[in-house]
């Protein structure tokens, strides 16, 4: 075998490494997204029932050990998504006509 074809060789080898070490990089990275994605599920129940105790955001952040704009920022997350659920489940419509439209039955 020549240089050139030993040098294509070598290349092509660590080609092949390179896509399965990026192929094993993405599944890690998938399970850390999903574990970061039950942790924060997690942390927000633990703030919302903290929450619904009296426990301020200061006191949450510290035991948490983040600060306390991101532990207000997790629990406004909460409050929002239960508000949007609520109103999903809720029909809204004007109570009577606007103005400019006709009567309806």
């Amino acid at each position: 075998m020549g240089d050139v074809e030993q040098a294509k060789q070598v290349i092509e080898t660590e080609r092949a490494a390179v896509l399965a070490g990026l192929e094993s990089e993405r599944a890690a990275a998938e399970r850390a997204g999903e574990e970061q994605r039950r942790w924060r599920a997690d942390v927000e129940a633990l703030l919302e029932r903290g929450r619904a105790v009296g426990l301020s955001v200061a006191d949450m952040a510290e035991a948490l050990g983040i600060s306390r704009q991101w532990t207000n920022h997790l629990a406004k997350q909460t409050v929002s998504r239960e508000m949007r659920k609520r109103a999903s489940s809720m029909q809204f419509g004007p109570p009577f006509p606007l103005p400019g439209e006709p009567d309806q039955p």
